[in-house]
Order: C-alpha cells, then structure tokens, then sequence
C-alpha cells in the first residue's frame, strides 16, 4: 500500500495510478448514470453519488466489495445526505422531514436488486471512513429499526397460527363472512395496526416494548372477529361476559399463552395502545384494512426507509439471511475484486447481519427471560424498607429514614419526569412502574452492604455513610440503570444478539438526568455487584461495561470531581498494584475516604505496581482514632487511577501487539501512557484516554526511530474491539475546537510531552520504565496425575456446612468452604496432605470429586505452594504470562509531520 496523499482530503488514499484511476471512473460514471436512469433520480442525487463514489474508491474498502455494489452504497449515501443537509441534529427532525423524500430506500433496493441485509454488509465497509454524520445515524436506526421488525414479523407469523383456525378452502359449509371478517384479513390487520403503532410509541428499538404493543394489536382485532375463527383458549374467551371483561380477559389470556406479565401489558395497553387507536381512528373509517394500509403508505413515503408492509408478501428485499447464515444472492452481492484476505474475511464475519427464524426466537425470548429473572430476583422484596434495614437505620446515631425516604420521593418525580420528555405524557404510570423495581432493589442493596460492612468492621453506626447523598443517588441510579437495560433490550445489527442497545435511556443518561458525577457513580458498581450476587449475567456485563465507559471517558469531564480530588489530595495518589487486602474495599471505603495513611517507613516513596500498597484505616478508624500527624490520601482516587491504568496497559497491549511492536519498545511505550495518566492528567479533560494511547505510540516510536505512520496506527486501532471512530476523529484542542488525533498530536500532546518523549531518544539517558501491571487473577492449582483440577474464588456457596459431623454425608465431607475472608498458609497445608493421602492410597473413603473445589484466592498462595516440599504438592499455574523485568534500556521529536496530517479518516 502506498502512503501517497491527496492534498485536498484527509481520507485514507489506496495507490491507483492516473490512467487507471482515470479509466476506473469514466466506467464507473457509465455505469452510475445507467442505474440512476432506472431509478428515475433526480439531478440532485445523481450529481452528489457522482461525488460520492469518487470518495468511496480513495478507500482501502472499496476493494472488499463489487464495483456494482458501490453503487448502490453510493446512492444510498447521496439520498441520505440530501434528505437530511443539517445532519442528526437537526431539530425538524424530531418532527419530521419537511418534504418527502425523492427515493426510499425500498425503492433503491428493488430497483437495484438488492436485499437490506446485503446493503447493511456492503456499507459497513465503509462506517468508519468516509461516511457523515447523517448517514451514519440513519444506518445506525435503520438497522435497529430493521431488526426488531423482521424479528417481530417471524413471531407475528407463528402466533397467529396459535391464535387463528386456518381457513378451509372450498369448504361450502363453513359460515359466508364478509372479505373484511376472513381470517387472512385479521392476520394483515393485525401486522398494519402494530406498524402504525411502533411507529407512534416506540422511540427506540426496543423488541420488548415492541412485543407488548404487539401483542395489544392482537387483542384489539380479537374484539371484532367471532369466536369460532379462533383457536381454543381465545374461542372460549371471546363469548365471556361483557366487553370490557372480555378485553381483559381476552388479553390475560393472551399474556398467560406468551408467558408475559399481564400487568406491564396492561400498562402498556391502557396508557400507550389505546390513546394511539383512538388518535388513529378518529375522522376515519372505523378499523378498515385498505383505510389502515392507505395511511402506512402514507407514512413510509413521508419517511423514506423501508416498506414494512412487504413482509407480508415475503418480499426478497426485505428477507433476512438464511438459516445456513448465507446471505441471499441478488444481482450485486458477489464481490469482483480481489482475493479474499484472512483479513477481509474476519471483516466480512463481523459485518454479517445475522438475523434468522432461530435467533429471532432466541432473541425475543432471551431479552424476556432477562426481565423475568429480574422480576424474580425483587419478588421477595418491598418498596419500603425492610425490618432489618430499619434496624441498621436506628443504630445510627443521626437516623437517616426520613433524608432517605424524602431523596427516594424526590427522585421518583424527577426520574417520571425526565422518562416523560423522552416519550410522551402517557407514559408516566410505565415509569412509575420502572422505578417501584429499581426501588425494590436500591433497598435490597443497600441492607446487603451495611449487613457486609457490619461483618466486616464489628460496629453497627453507618451514620456518615448513610447521610452522605451522592452514596444514595448513586446507588438508586444504578437500581434504575439496571431496570432501564433489562427492559431495553434490542438487537444489536452488528452481533445479531441482544443487547442494552443505543436508545434514549442508554448510560449516561440516568445520572445526566439525577445531576450525578459518573465518578460519584463509579464508586458503587463493584459493591453493588458483590452485594447482589444472583444477578444474570447480562446485567454484570453490562455494569461492567460502564465502569469502562467512566475510566475511558466519561469521568474525564471538565466538572469531574476527579480533578478536584487530584488537587485536594495530600498525598501522591498514583495507583498501586491491587492486593488481596485492597481488592476487599467496598463503596463505603470509597464514599469515606480520603483516608489516613498509617506512617511507614516507605512514607514518601511513590508506591508502583507490584509493590504491596500502605496500610489505610478502616472507616471505622477514621471515625473513632485517626492518626496525627499523617497525611491524607484517597483512597477512591488511587483505586480510580488504578483501574484506569490497568484498562490504558490492557487496550495497550492490545494495539502494540497488533502492531508487532517490539517487548523494549512497548515498555517504553507503557511508561510515556502512565506518566500521561498520572503525572499530565490535565490532558484527559474532556478527551478520551485511548487518545493518550495513540499519540503515546507513535511519539515514542518515533522517537525511538521505528516510526509507524499514524495512518497505520489508526487502523490498527480501529479493529480493536472497544474502538470508537470519535477517538481519532474528534479530539479537543481548545474551548470547544476539536482536530483529528493528529492535530491534537501537534497542537497539545507534544506541547506539553515533547520533554519528556526526547528522553526516550537512542543518545539520551533513559529515564526508569514503569512497572508492568499484573493482572488480577485467581491463582490455578494443578495437581499431579489429576487432570484439569482448578481452585478458584467461591462467589455464592450452595453448600452450608453442617452443624456437626454426625450431620455430614460421605459426599459433603469431601466439600470445603472457606466463606468470604482470605484464605491461609495453614488451609492450604491441609488441602495439600489430605489431596497427598488421597492419592497415596491411605484413606479409602474418599471417592473422585466430579466437582471443582472453589475458594477464596490466600494472600501468601505463593509461598504457601513453595512451603509444601513433597512432590504432590499443587503446582501453582499463571494463566496470565508475567512482565518480562528483563527488558533492555529503552532509546529516540516526535512531532507528526505535515504529510502524516492527510491520513486521518473523516
């Protein structure tokens, strides 16, 4: 690939030469204005895919797919720009687009032969090089909007087979019925009743939401179709009593079969549903199928995406992949260009839309088995405080009921509020019923960390803890996050699974709306987790996924208390190596501190990773005998920085690897990052810290005279799993300017590191390399002759032991818990001899465990393992390879040169 630039862009350039490149395009301008004659396209659209696919063939993409195939991107792309010239943000279209659109995007794929999946795959080459702004978030809804549809209408397919008897052709005894009263016209009326509906009530792609509203059009038109129409139950259901005990009946029914709950649909139904038919119905002519049909038509042509109606025909434009996963082939889909890459090929696998009639299941039902768990998890518990919370309550010296039942009131209208403004006024009792779960759960939380903290520290006065509000307000919207994801659930285009999805309720918007610092926020996920440990895997994973949105970026905001904290704080509060004492520090730790620093003799020294941490007081301590004469540091602030190094060395060890960077140089690499973070943390405000990250590599490796281009880099980067596109192209410079990383590069980054990175040059002195931080994990026992025999932390026992050895079975005397505290040298001595007389034959009571033994990792496993000196001792395995201390002296201005400014991807 050649770096030659073009002056006037700042695209990716592949290297063409002038006659090709002059040939290429008079072929591809026949073949543009062809299809564009087909189409019937106005001048406006042809002019701009003109100027469009001229920009798309710069990209190194452009050869993963067709010369056809280009263009229909192009076209798409010059539609989508014309329809919206303000971009997203543009707030008309929160109203609508003022004019209808020249062409839909229906009509590009049938008069190009071309499915929606092929058209997701092909511009998916192109979303992080040369798209807006306007077309990325117009593919973005198009492929959530998509999804949920095609996923509903599979679902839509198969319950009404449930619901509807099958009409007898030719069956001249049946009763004669009206065209509108067939069962093929309920089952239409059904799927254009619920387009009409989404389209009114869903503001994002919800497939929850979307199943309830659904299923409410189901139980509308059951209103109006006879009883034997219908399968049994609803046959039944349909000549019970009066109307409107038929209508609830009709949609318990209805929520029984589908294993929904009846209560939140009819939340749904009576404060979404019918206030839409009613808007609907009013001035027409009462529930027609072609009155109906005529105003979607309407609609989808005002809009300009896609004609849903087409599903009911089985329209190939609109089929997802088969279930083999092949996409369907159309005229455009087979690439012409050149050999597939390993590469291209990972490309292609992740840009595959992935929507089948088996995922669509599983997707549906996944995303509701996710609120059923959750609804199970909150069933034992109240809205109010339970007795034993009380009982914590008044322990305290300052009882802190009364604050905390008013902040719980306050922030329920201010939550109803803000998720009203988001949707519409109706919808204030489905937020009322939201917050009563988050409720549950804030108060289910909250009595498991005070019963962890009252075992932990032996005393029961939680006052200034409890009194401190921003420890509340986080823990409430961390409950309240967590039941916005659970009902949030959508289907992710790019993965084909569910997910929290991208909606207006996605994080932050929670403490945007409680005026909450994500790092106040930051403080109470690891507890919360902890303090709730059934909760489903979805919802770990996804808190989880916060904490990486904080460290990355979210608490690097100009207002971030972080840097105040960083001002305040006495003592250096640089991050150490986590330890199994500091790994037990919980939220209340971390609301209390700053914290004392008992004196050592290492007082003053900068602790580094792998060096254990100062001893800290208790809150406890804090409260009752604080030590004079000692400094102050916090100790939130020090597990903060800590965590954001060990994400910074994780996503860098990612890139460098990529990028075949030498051992040497990538520890040199890590030292310029680290002292970024730690020593020029002013530079993280308001930017994200993957932008440290690039500009550390390739200054050091400039410097070190092994440059890599920033173009290189940035792709690189780009494959990395947690990319984000703003990260190079987005960059603050100064009082609202923003560069591409480059120019941030030379206007910022060597301002204030140009000193330091010239340390690192081959005829300077190199400065000390900072440790390596070691990732936490659980140390892995193998044992001698026994296969895959694994120790790890026990999170949540089933096993109790018993009272007495009279009440042991021959199975549960093989069983060993150690709770929650840190193990010991002397536990594992026993594990060992007992594992040893096993094995030697002196004990013949105890059979093979068909179990993994777990426990909490020791403090001192090594020296334990090394203290055992028989032979089938356990072996302590690293899962995790080690830092190389070997590592030679590092050696090399760094600043970017003029020509590597043309390389930055729009």
């Amino acid at each position: 690939m050649s770096d030659k630039k073009d002056a006037g862009t700042s695209q990716l350039v592949p290297e063409i030469s002038v006659d090709d490149n002059e040939s290429f395009k008079n072929l591809i301008d026949v073949d543009l204005e062809r299809l564009a004659t087909s189409m019937e396209l106005p001048k406006s659209i042809r002019t701009k895919a003109n100027s469009v696919l001229e920009s798309l063939q710069r990209q190194d993409e452009f050869k993963l797919i067709s010369k056809s195939s280009a263009l229909v991107c192009a076209i798409y792309i010059a539609a989508i720009d014309i329809r919206m010239p303000y971009g997203p943000s543009d707030p008309q279209l929160e109203i609508g687009y003022l004019e209808k659109p020249d062409i839909t995007v229906t009509d590009i794929l049938q008069k190009s032969e071309t499915s929606v999946p092929v058209l997701f795959k092909w511009m998916n080459h192109f979303r992080d090089a040369c798209l807006s702004e306007a077309v990325r978030f117009h593919l973005k809804h198009l492929e959530k909007e998509y999804c949920v549809v095609s996923a509903l209408f599979h679902t839509h397919e198969r319950l009404c087979s449930t619901i509807f008897k099958e009409e007898q052709k030719g069956d001249t005894s049946s009763i004669p019925l009206h065209t509108e009263n067939c069962v093929t016209n309920k089952k239409q009326l059904c799927w254009v009743l619920f387009l009409l509906a989404k389209e009114r009530l869903l503001t994002d792609g919800q497939i929850v939401e979307a199943f309830y509203i659904l299923v409410c059009c189901y139980e509308y038109v059951l209103r109006t179709t006879p009883g034997f129409q219908l399968n049994s139950p609803y046959g039944e259901v349909q000549v019970a009593e009066d109307s409107e005990r038929q209508s609830d009946l009709m949609l318990k029914t209805l929520s029984e079969q589908f294993d929904l709950s009846y209560e939140e649909v009819v939340l749904v139904q009576k404060n979404s549903v019918e206030p839409c038919f009613q808007r609907l119905f009013q001035g027409e002519k009462g529930m027609e199928l072609s009155a109906l049909t005529d105003q979607y038509e309407k609609d989808y042509k005002q809009k300009g995406d896609l004609n849903e109606l087409l599903f009911l025909q089985n329209d190939p434009h609109l089929q997802p992949l088969e279930q083999n996963g092949n996409l369907s082939s159309p005229r455009y889909d087979e690439p012409d260009g050149p050999p597939i890459t390993p590469v291209s090929d990972l490309i292609e696998k992740i840009n595959t839309l992935s929507v089948n009639g088996d995922s669509v299941e599983a997707t549906l039902r996944a995303a509701l088995n996710t609120i059923q768990q959750l609804k199970k998890i909150l069933s034992s518990t109240q809205d109010e405080p339970s007795p034993e919370l009380l009982a914590h309550f008044k322990n305290c010296s300052q009882n802190p009921l009364t604050s905390i039942k008013e902040r719980v009131n306050r922030m329920e209208t201010v939550f109803i509020n803000g998720f009203m403004q988001q949707t519409d006024r109706n919808q204030a009792a489905i937020a009322k019923q939201r917050y009563v779960l988050a409720k549950r759960l804030y108060y289910r939380v909250m009595e498991a960390m005070l019963n962890h903290e009252r075992q932990r520290l032996s005393q029961t006065d939680f006052s200034k803890l409890l009194n401190i509000d921003s420890f509340h307000v986080s823990l409430l919207a961390c409950a309240l996050e967590i039941v916005m994801m659970t009902y949030g659930s959508s289907w992710n285009a790019s993965f084909g699974t569910v997910c929290a999805g991208d909606s207006k309720f996605s994080f932050p918007w929670i403490i945007k709306t409680f005026g909450l610092h994500s790092y106040d926020f930051f403080k109470v996920l690891e507890s919360f987790i902890k303090a709730e440990p059934i909760l489903t895997k979805e919802i770990v994973k996804h808190l989880q996924g916060l904490e990486k949105k904080i460290l990355e970026q979210l608490a690097w905001t100009a207002e971030s208390p972080v840097f105040d904290a960083l001002i305040k704080t006495e003592t250096p509060a640089l991050p150490v190596e986590v330890s199994p004492l500091t790994n037990t520090v919980s939220s209340a730790d971390l609301y209390l501190s700053p914290m004392r620093v008992v004196t050592t003799k290492n007082r003053g020294l900068s602790p580094s990773y792998g060096q254990s941490p100062q001893k800290v007081s208790s809150p406890a301590q804090e409260l009752t005998s604080p030590e004079k004469g000692t400094g102050k540091r916090s100790q939130s602030l020090t597990i903060f920085l800590n965590k954001v190094c060990r994400l910074g060395f994780h996503r860098l060890e990612q890139l460098t690897s990529l990028l075949n960077i030498p051992k040497d140089l990538q520890h040199k690499i890590w030292t310029c990052f680290e002292y970024c973070i730690t020593k020029k943390t002013g530079l993280l405000k308001n930017r994200h810290l993957d932008q440290l990250m690039l500009c550390s590599v390739y200054g050091i490796c400039k410097v070190a005279e092994k440059e890599i281009k920033f173009k290189v880099i940035i792709r690189t980067y780009s494959e990395l799993p947690d990319a984000s596109p703003s990260v190079y192209r987005h960059a603050l410079i100064e009082r609202g300017e923003y560069d591409s990383i480059i120019g941030f590069y030379n206007r910022v980054f060597m301002h204030n590191m140009k000193g330091y990175i010239l340390q690192f040059a081959p005829t300077k002195q190199t400065p000390s390399l900072s440790p390596v931080p070691k990732t936490m994990t659980s140390p892995v026992y193998s044992i001698p002759s026994r296969r895959n025999f694994y120790v790890s932390p026990l999170k949540d026992s089933p096993f109790k032991a018993p009272q007495s050895p009279s009440n042991m079975t021959p199975r549960s005397r093989q069983l060993y818990s150690f709770g929650d505290l840190t193990g010991s040298n002397e536990k594992l001595q026993r594990i060992n001899e007992a594992m040893s007389r096993a094995k030697n034959g002196t004990t013949g009571t105890t059979p093979k465990s068909q179990k993994r033994l777990r426990f909490d990792p020791p403090a001192e496993s090594e020296s334990a393992a090394a203290a055992v000196p028989t032979s089938e001792a356990p072996t302590v395995v690293k899962k995790v390879k080690m830092a190389d201390n070997s590592l030679k002296p590092p050696t090399g201005t760094g600043e970017s040169s003029g020509e590597d400014l043309q390389e930055i991807p729009r």
